[in-house]
């Protein structure tokens, strides 16, 4: 298979070659190994085709019609190989081979050169100094030895010369020979040559003289030849071998084959030939052969007597060729032969006794015959013994002879092709080929068998693999259980019969033609209908198996094929998913950015949101409260109303009432931040499914904010992936100390931090304590005590200025506090929380005094005061409701303020957010 496959490439790959020529029209380019062949014969071109540039080797322009020599391919170096043959050349001029260096063949054979003249043999040939082989056959060059220097055939490297059929009847052999010292093959067959003239050379090997009317083969034509080793004599019809002067035999000691064919010799002298091998007698007038005809040359391998007249054969005929290996004596008349006539014959192997008389086929005895031929030899019996002393046969032709019956005890161990074809064998015996156990090749075609053969007959012969049974009058007797047996032997598997077309009814009449497989078709098919009972059974057991086994498969083929559309579904819906969590991802990136640069009015609103130590630092209320409704409910839109009431009203006793509606406003401003820490820590402990996923921000109806989980598809760890702060993380406040506001890290959001407004003044609580309501802002107030910190502002902390609300004093109803008082006249221990570790002050002016808004009305202001004041706290009061209770700055306060009020630069701190 390897070696078949190199084949293939190579071939391939010269074919692949050959289309890359640009092979001019209408010639075939092939490459054959690593020659390019070119093929332009019978082209019927008159004019030759260009081949400059392509590496051409051998060109064959034979069968067209040039005329003239084409000294045009003088520049193609690789060319050695020139057919001009059958076309019409005429001349071949001096020069015409100049260029043509490498030519090593040129064929000029049946052209129309009249005269070695036109040839210029003494000039032409000395250019191609590569020239082996020169052609001019069928050229009428005439007579070849007038004396004439420009006749001479000149060439140094020329070694095979064919002028046959050159019409040649008188040949100067020195003239011819001494200008060709390398010449070993000359062809002089069908010249009319009356004489034969001496060739003295030394190189020359072969010599064709066949058809040239040679009459006598002397002594001295062969010692002038004295290196020759093949001489072809044959249909010299008057030859006669030995000299005509002395009537002796011929000398060659050189010679191996010597052919001597069709030359109607009656007797032959060959013991002047001692090197003889091979040597051809046929067609002949031999008569008999004896111990002396081939007497002295004991060198014979090949011995050709065929088309002979041989009756009589000695029995020493042959004893002296101890080498012969092939000996033909067909077509002869030999009706008996010596059972020991090639006895001493130890090497021969192939015996042909076809086309003679031998009546009977008798013992041959021979140790190293494989093939022996005795066809058409009118052979009517055998004996039994005839191949016995044949230890060595393989092959037995007996066709075409008058054989009836084959003995029962002829053996053979050896033989594997017997021939029994075209006799008139009727009958075949058990015994018949029993003792034939190497038979593998039986041929009984053409002979007169009607019955069939059982089976049993061939038990013998295991070997046999090739039967001819053709040609014979089978009665077809399609119900009988041996016919069918035998034709199933026949045709079973691997088949044994060779000419199944060739098995043909003779009888009965309306079989007569046909063959055996259509004459018994529908007796064969209704028989295999109606088999038995369990070979049914079995067919049905086993298409049932065979429709199990197909089904078992068909429902593995589906199960896979489910299972890829599962896996093919899982892909595209893992895909889908992640470009939709890619899409989130990116949404969710872009309202980080969206947050991460708010505008300039969001800076403003986020910056005055107050921290949660900023909102327990607030005043206080002076008295419980029930519920959150007391700062919440109703109750809440009533003061409002009556707030706005006292702005549009200054007049009257409103404005004491204005100043305690003031105070419980700002306290509810504070419930309002509890509030909202309630509800976050509601929303804490709520609990959501376990896949909860990114949604959009509702409220309920407490205010505080949760995420949406309707629709949602992906678990938090995705969002929680983001570097956000995610809503859990904001429900799960528990103190101020647990604060996200306190907690807070600038680098998870990689937002720039915001400052907050923080109000300078050591505690809120001076403002509201009962201990200090008497004081004011006289000189042993904690106002007036107090003294700024003053820490180093940071480089790019952002300054804000924080409004300092005055509160006039009223007398009013002492209340015990509503909300647990944190701060106590003790000074706490430093704690280790880090609440305000986040947060810095910023250096300040000194605040010297602080209105007191205890105080009476009297002081600085009146009424204007009063309103003034009004504004600025319905202002706060609206923006801390816009932002769910938390604290907002009070831009408006910071538009409207006035230029008495002192203003404090402090820090923004940073603001978390979510997203």
């Amino acid at each position: 298979m390897g070696l078949f496959l190199l084949l293939a490439g190579l071939l391939l790959g010269l074919i692949s070659t050959a289309w890359a020529v640009n092979c001019p029209f209408p010639c075939r380019c092939t490459w054959i190994v690593d020659s390019l062949y070119a093929d332009c014969s019978r082209r019927g071109l008159q004019t030759y085709p260009n081949f400059e540039g392509i590496p051409v080797e051998h060109l064959d322009l034979s069968g067209n019609l040039f005329s003239e020599f084409p000294t045009q391919y003088a520049d193609i170096d690789s060319l050695i190989y020139l057919d001009l043959s059958n076309n019409h050349i005429a001349t071949v001029g001096a020069r015409s081979l100049i260029g043509f260096g490498s030519l090593i063949t040129l064929k000029l054979a049946n052209n129309s050169i009249m005269s070695w003249e036109d040839l210029s043999p003494n000039e032409a040939f000395k250019y191609t100094p590569k020239l082996k082989r020169l052609n001019l056959q069928g050229n009428q060059l005439g007579n070849f030895g007038s004396g004439e220097s420009f006749e001479l055939l000149m060439s140094l490297s020329l070694t095979e010369l064919d002028i046959s059929s050159c019409g040649i009847t008188k040949l100067g052999g020195d003239q011819l020979i001494n200008q060709l010292p390398n010449l070993e093959q000359l062809s002089l067959g069908n010249n009319k040559l009356e004489t034969l003239a001496n060739l003295p050379s030394h190189s020359l090997r072969f010599l064709d003289l066949s058809n040239c009317s040679i009459q006598y083969l002397t002594v001295i034509f062969l010692d002038s030849v004295g290196s020759l080793e093949v001489l072809n004599l044959s249909r010299n019809t008057q030859l006669n071998l030995g000299d005509p002067i002395t009537e002796g035999p011929i000398f060659a000691t050189s010679l191996r084959k010597l052919d001597l064919s069709y030359c109607n010799l009656d007797s032959i002298e060959l013991s002047g030939l001692p090197q003889l091998t091979e040597v051809r007698l046929r067609g002949n007038l031999l008569r008999e052969l004896n111990s002396g005809t081939f007497g002295n040359n004991s060198l014979l391998e090949v011995l050709d007597l065929s088309e002979n007249v041989l009756r009589l054969i000695g029995q020493d005929a042959f004893s002296n060729l101890k080498r012969l290996k092939e000996l033909n004596l067909a077509f002869n008349e030999i009706a008996r032969l010596d059972r020991n006539f090639i006895r001493n014959n130890d090497v021969l192997v192939e015996l042909n006794l076809s086309r003679n008389v031998l009546r009977k086929l008798t013992k041959i005895v021979s140790n190293s015959v494989r093939t022996i031929n005795m066809s058409w030899c009118e052979i009517t019996s055998i004996e039994s013994s005839a191949l016995s002393s044949l230890s060595a046969i393989l092959r037995l032709d007996l066709s075409n002879n008058l054989i009836s019956d084959i003995p029962s005890f002829m053996r053979s161990e050896t033989l594997k092709e017997l021939n029994l074809g075209n006799c008139r064998i009727s009958t075949i015996r058990n015994n018949t080929f029993r003792d034939f156990p190497e038979l593998a090749d039986l041929h009984l075609n053409g002979n007169r068998l009607t019955s069939p053969i059982p089976p049993l007959y061939f038990r013998g012969n295991k070997f046999l693999d090739q039967l001819w049974m053709g040609d014979n009058p089978w009665i077809c007797d399609c119900h009988n259980p041996l016919f069918v047996e035998f034709y199933d032997y026949l045709t079973s598997k691997p088949a044994k019969i060779k000419d199944k077309n060739h098995l043909r009814c003779a009888a009965p009449a309306i079989f007569y033609g046909k063959l055996w497989e259509f004459a018994c078709a529908d007796v064969w098919i209704v028989n295999a209908r109606s088999s038995s009972g369990g070979e049914k059974a079995w067919s049905i057991i086993m298409i049932t198996l065979i429709g199990i086994g197909a089904l078992i498969l068909a429902y593995a083929c589906l199960q896979k094929h489910l299972k890829k559309r599962k896996i093919r579904q899982n892909d595209r819906e893992y895909s889908e998913n992640d470009e939709e969590l890619q899409r989130i991802r990116h949404l969710n990136s872009r309202i980080l950015l969206e947050d991460a640069t708010p505008s300039i009015h969001q800076n403003q609103e986020i910056s005055l949101l107050p921290s949660y130590e900023d909102a327990l630092r607030m005043p206080k209320l002076e008295r419980p409260v029930k519920s959150m409704l007391d700062l919440s409910g109703p109750d809440r839109a009533r003061n409002s109303r009556k707030l706005r009431r006292s702005q549009t009203h200054p007049d009257g006793d409103g404005s004491q009432s204005d100043m305690e509606e003031g105070l419980q406003l700002d306290s509810r401003q504070r419930f309002r931040s509890a509030e909202m820490l309630s509800n976050r820590d509601k929303e804490r402990r709520a609990q959501y499914g376990p896949y909860r996923r990114t949604g959009y921000m509702e409220y309920n109806q407490s205010g505080s904010r949760r995420l949406s989980i309707e629709d949602s598809r992906f678990p938090a760890a995705h969002l929680k992936s983001q570097n956000l702060q995610s809503a859990e993380q904001i429900g799960n406040f528990q103190s101020y100390e647990n604060s996200p506001y306190t907690k807070r890290k600038p680098k998870i959001a990689e937002i720039p931090p915001f400052k907050r407004v923080n109000m300078m003044a050591e505690s809120v609580e001076f403002l509201t304590d009962p201990e200090y309501e008497d004081l004011g802002s006289k000189p042993g107030s904690p106002f007036a005590k107090r003294k700024p910190k003053p820490p180093l502002p940071p480089p790019n902390a952002m300054k804000v200025n924080a409004q300092v609300y005055t509160v006039q004093h009223s007398p009013v109803i002492e209340l015990d506090p509503a909300i647990e008082d944190y701060f106590s006249a003790a000074k706490k221990q430093p704690s280790s929380s880090t609440i305000a570790s986040d947060f810095q002050e910023l250096l300040e002016p000194e605040l010297t005094s602080l209105p007191d808004d205890n105080r009476s009305s009297s002081s600085g202001g009146g009424t204007d005061h009063d309103l003034e004041r009004g504004r600025r706290k319905k202002s706060k009061n609206s923006a801390s409701r816009r932002v769910s209770g938390s604290f907002t700055a009070d831009r408006a306060a910071d538009n409207s303020s006035s230029d008495s009020e002192h203003r404090a630069q402090v820090h923004r701190p940073m603001r978390e957010t979510l997203f």
